[in-house]
C-alpha cells in the first residue's frame, strides 16, 4: 500500500523546528487520511486520501480546524512522482 512506503528524511529536524506541523499532521490522520507527512522540510504537510472526494473532505476538516492556513488537492499522476 502507498500510504506504508511514504516518508520524508527531513521531517524529524522539520517538526522540531515547527512542532505545530505534528498537530496539523494528526489532524490529517484523524480527518481520514490514509497517511500524511511533511513536504521537503517544511512548512507543508502532505496527505494521501482514498479519492478525490476522501481528499476534498479532509482538506475542509483541516481548514475548519485551523489547522492550516490553506489546504489545497491534487491529483495524480502529477509530474516528478515516483515510488522508490
Amino acid at each position: 500500500m502507498l500510504a506504508a512506503t511514504l516518508g520524508n528524511d527531513l521531517q524529524a529536524a522539520a517538526l522540531v523546528m515547527r512542532p505545530s506541523l505534528a498537530t496539523t499532521l494528526k489532524a490529517g490522520e484523524a480527518a481520514g487520511a490514509l497517511a500524511g507527512i511533511v513536504s521537503g522540510s517544511g512548512p507543508t504537510c502532505v496527505f494521501l486520501a482514498a479519492d478525490a472526494a476522501d481528499a476534498e473532505r479532509i482538506a475542509g476538516e483541516l481548514e475548519l480546524a485551523g489547522v492550516c492556513r490553506e489546504a489545497r488537492t491534487a491529483h495524480g499522476p502529477v509530474a516528478g512522482a515516483r515510488i522508490g
